[in-house]
């Protein structure tokens, strides 16, 4: 709770606690209680003293407290007029304050122990008091500054736990920031890496029969490259496990988008894999920066699964776009391959473009359809400020 008192608030602690000290001594040395100046401005200064001082120590400012007011009511006690030991207002206001900054710095129950000791002294002082004063009237003033000291002690309470609860809004709130930035970093290299990984084991291992004349030290080596490129996916895929540490979180916006999608297809076809595109490649103009990157990346992923699980056989891509949707249909045959679970459990790569299509308002699905393995998406053009829909480029 010291962070409650910072900046202004520390500062008008000081000057509350200044002007009280100041005002009870000033009191103190009035009629009727008239006591030397000097002892008055003692009391004031040391009682004013444990509140700033509740900041830092709040047991020992709890202890000085009580002992500066008590000295105070002992001081007055044949001055002071009917009602003592409490009837003096300074002292009563400057403890009703330590007790305040006791419960927002240390919690009620140091509050509500030096509360309890100090309506003991003052029982025990109005027994003292009989000889000078009535009982009654004395007792009152007592169950009056406890009263008090009650609501304004609850008040503190609700105050310090309201505190809390901010605080504790703003830790989950950075801590889930930590979150979202470690599972967009994971998406990135599942989408990335991964993606540009398979493309090097399909390669290596297709080498031999795309190019004539390799020798068998060059088709070994082929294999070997294939065998480690394989291994860093499966690798990659263990630092993305850790990395993912909550689901249903991703990047918003990185760098690939809608213009990327002929490169994309260009590079799958130059691994052999044999790709076919229906419709027109939507031009930037024709989605939003977020919509074109996760379109992108759902067939970036779609392209990827296709050359794990049926290498080969080919992929008819379906791009359709309207006026307020951009539609894609990515289908593949199975070619006996069991694909990865259609419920995202089976891996990260389905996950992934669910999560992709869901941050910009769109949806995928993806599932066994006949003899085919089939991924559609449904994604929404604009996500902001819509423009009018332009013709997209021709199929390359």
């Amino acid at each position: 709770m010291l962070k409650t008192w910072t900046g202004r608030g520390r500062l008008a602690l000081y000057v509350a606690a200044t002007v009280l000290g100041i005002v009870e001594a000033a009191v103190l040395t009035t009629d009727p209680y008239e006591v030397a100046g000097g002892v008055a401005l003692l009391l004031g200064a040391t009682h004013a003293a444990s509140i700033p001082l509740a900041l830092r120590r709040p047991v020992e400012a709890a202890g000085l407290s009580l002992v500066a007011v008590t000295v105070a009511a002992v001081a007055v006690a044949r001055q002071s007029p009917e009602g003592w030991p409490w009837m003096v207002a300074p002292p009563t206001l400057t403890q009703l304050l330590v007790l305040v900054v006791l419960t927002l710095v240390a919690g009620w129950r140091l509050a509500a122990i030096t509360l309890g000791i100090q309506v003991a002294v003052g029982v025990v002082l109005a027994v003292v008091g009989l000889a000078w004063n009535d009982l009654v009237p004395s007792l009152i003033e007592v169950a009056n500054f406890a009263s008090l000291a009650l609501l304004l002690g609850a008040l503190a309470t609700v105050a310090r736990r309201l505190s809390e609860s901010r605080s504790a809004l703003r830790e989950e709130h950075e801590r889930r920031s930590v979150v979202e930035e470690k599972a967009r970093i994971a998406r990135e290299l599942h989408d990335v890496i991964a993606h540009n990984m398979s493309l090097i084991t399909v390669q290596a291992r297709s080498a031999p029969h795309r190019v004539d004349d390799v020798s068998p030290a060059a088709e070994a080596e082929f294999a070997e490259i294939a065998d480690l490129a394989a291994s860093a996916l499966r690798q990659m895929r263990g630092v993305l496990d850790v990395l993912r540490t909550e689901e249903g979180q991703s990047g918003r916006v990185p760098v690939p988008g809608i213009d990327g999608l002929g490169e994309l297809f260009e590079s799958a076809r130059g691994t052999g894999q044999r790709v076919e595109v229906r419709g027109e490649l939507p031009a930037l103009t024709d989605v939003a920066p977020e919509v074109g990157t996760a379109a992108y990346r759902i067939v970036q992923e779609a392209l990827s699964n296709a050359r794990r699980h049926a290498p080969s056989e080919p992929v008819i891509i379906d791009l359709t776009v309207g006026d307020e949707d951009l539609d894609i249909r990515v289908a593949n045959a199975l070619d006996g391959a069991v694909p990865a679970a259609a419920d995202g459990a089976g891996g990260h790569g389905l996950i992934g473009m669910r999560e992709r299509a869901g941050a910009v308002g769109g949806s995928l699905t993806a599932g066994p359809s006949a003899d085919d393995f089939v991924v559609e998406a449904r994604l929404p053009t604009q996500t902001a400020v819509r423009t009018p829909a332009k013709r997209g480029r021709k199929t390359p």
